[in-house]
């Protein structure tokens, strides 16, 4: 089964340029690179988060032309095309405009080969078939799915034979990068992936992955109904939350160090009608379709890690005052032991949220503002740690 995020893959017109904003805005630092002649990749890393950044070269590759992505496909490993869009009443394939975006989560699962027989047998498209790939760290079985999310791929890796800095074919830039897992980093690890979808899938999504992955529902706040997911209403922000995870690994014998820290979790955002215009809408209208709206990393300590960003330049939306005098909001916040006037200069929302006890116990939300797509989203924490998001827009 699926268990945890091996790494991020966003598609960029402007490597150099998306690859400044995160080393300089973020404390990513890059561990790999990879050059041919239709392309050039830069993996950078913080904890064991790795956003893999990929950029086609325009006079090798064009986004529009099958021709040359098929070269591609068949001369490198890993490529896949981020401007292949999947419509999710029809399951057809077709061509989305070639934006800056996330379109790849890659997955560290135990079988590659079960995984792609179960997304088949689903009725899922196999973009790569397995292959084994090797160099002298050792070997790496991988194939690559495509999500029934727009032009999302999901490249599925069995790293546990392997030694190497991130993949077969990239050359390390670093004799010192760490692996391990547990470092107390400013980012440490990924905590979900937020996708954004049209009104009226969500229900389909969330079956696709419990389906083909094996993930299951979880409920983000204790007012959240089942069947209509968390409803959050009002002018330019009404949109419906639901979310899954893949957790039980110990119960299917997975092991992975990952498993502990960048489990699989993903949030589907649909709007709703008749309020407006909004986040979703938006991104919906610039990305021509759903994809990935946000990636959210974890963090032990948001008050110092948004400040430590702020001091790198990284601009955060300031939440209304009043939040932070509402009626119940004081005592909420001494409960989980937060100082309100440190939360409210930082910019921090602290929701005391439970599910059972197993999931999330409390929400930190945090904005950004960059490019006309909104950054306010929604944050998950674990036993009073926290994380904070960096979406697709950033690197435009």
């Amino acid at each position: 089964m699926a268990c945890c995020v091996h790494h991020v893959e966003i598609g960029v017109k402007n490597g150099l340029c998306a690859l400044k904003k995160l080393t300089n805005s973020f404390p990513f630092k890059v561990i790999a690179t990879r050059q041919a002649e239709e392309f050039r990749q830069w993996v950078v890393r913080t904890g064991s988060a790795m956003f893999l950044l990929t950029e086609p070269l325009e006079s090798r590759v064009s986004s529009e032309s099958d021709v040359s992505w098929d070269r591609c496909l068949r001369n490198h490993e890993y490529i896949s095309n981020w401007s292949e869009n999947i419509n999710q009443s029809t399951r057809s394939i077709s061509k989305k405009k070639a934006v800056d975006s996330v379109f790849n989560i890659a997955l560290e699962v135990k079988e590659v080969e079960r995984m792609v027989e179960r997304v088949a047998r689903f009725g899922g498209k196999v973009v790569r078939p397995p292959r084994q790939v090797e160099n002298e760290h050792g070997t790496v079985t991988y194939a690559t799915v495509k999500s029934v999310v727009g032009n999302i791929n999901h490249t599925l890796i069995n790293s546990s034979e392997y030694s190497g800095v991130f993949l077969p074919g990239f050359k390390s830039e670093s004799e010192n990068v760490s692996v391990d897992m547990q470092s107390n980093h400013m980012l440490s690890h990924f905590d979900h992936v937020t996708y954004a979808c049209p009104m009226g899938v969500s229900n389909q999504v969330l079956k696709w992955y419990e389906d083909c992955f094996g993930m299951e529902r979880f409920l983000i706040n204790s007012d959240e109904d089942r069947s209509e997911g968390f409803l959050v209403e009002g002018n330019d922000v009404g949109m419906r939350l639901m979310a899954m995870e893949y957790w039980k690994c110990a119960e299917t014998g997975v092991s992975y160090p990952c498993a502990k820290v960048n489990s699989l979790k993903i949030v589907v955002a649909e709007p709703l009608p008749g309020q407006g215009p909004n986040q979703v809408e938006t991104f919906l209208e610039q990305h021509d379709g759903p994809g990935v709206q946000h990636i959210g990393l974890h963090t032990g300590d948001i008050i110092s890690s948004s400040q430590l960003l702020r001091d790198r330049g990284v601009v955060f939306l300031k939440p209304p005052p009043a939040y932070y005098s509402k009626l119940g909001k004081l005592a909420e916040i001494e409960k989980l032991g937060m100082d309100a006037k440190r939360l409210q200069e930082c910019g921090v929302l602290v929701d005391d949220e439970a599910d059972a006890g197993q999931h999330v116990e409390n929400c930190n939300r945090m904005g950004v503002r960059n490019h006309s797509t909104l950054w306010s989203y929604w944050v998950w924490c674990r036993q009073h740690t926290s994380s904070l998001a960096i979406c697709s827009s950033f690197l435009r």
